[in-house]
C-alpha cells in the first residue's frame, strides 16, 4: 500500500493532488495577506523605501514582497507589518468550517 508512515508500522493513505491543492490555497491566502499589508502601508502614507529602511532591507526587496514575486516567510511578513505599525495575528481553525466571526478565510489578519 502506498502511504506515509505516521507511527511505526502504521500507513496513512496518500491523497493524490493534496499537496498541490494545499500549496495553491496557502499561496492565495498569503497573497490576500500581502494585499492587506500593502493597503495598510499606503493608508499610512509610507513609501516602500521608508518601510525597507525600517525593516533593514532594500526597497527592491519590499517591491518583490509586495508583488508576490517572493515566497515570503512568516517572519518577513511580521517584520513588514511591524514596519508599518501593524501586527499580524495568526489563528488556526478547521478548514471545513468558517473562521470565528463568520469569516471564510484563514489567512493572518492585520491589526494595529
Amino acid at each position: 500500500m502506498n502511504g506515509v508512515e505516521d507511527e511505526p508500522g502504521e500507513q496513512l493513505p496518500l491523497l493524490p493532488g493534496f499537496r498541490e491543492m494545499a500549496l495553491r490555497r496557502m499561496a492565495d491566502e498569503r497573497r490576500r495577506l500581502v494585499t492587506d499589508l500593502v493597503a495598510e502601508r499606503q493608508a499610512a502614507r509610507l513609501s516602500q523605501t521608508e518601510v525597507a529602511a525600517r525593516m533593514g532591507t532594500s526597497q527592491s526587496a519590499v517591491a518583490r514582497l509586495e508583488s508576490g514575486a517572493a515566497d515570503a516567510r512568516a517572519s518577513t511578513l511580521e517584520r513588514y507589518a511591524a514596519a508599518i505599525g501593524r501586527q499580524i495575528t495568526w489563528r488556526m481553525h478547521d478548514s471545513a468550517r468558517p473562521a470565528p466571526g463568520g469569516e471564510a478565510t484563514d489567512h493572518g489578519s492585520v491589526g494595529s
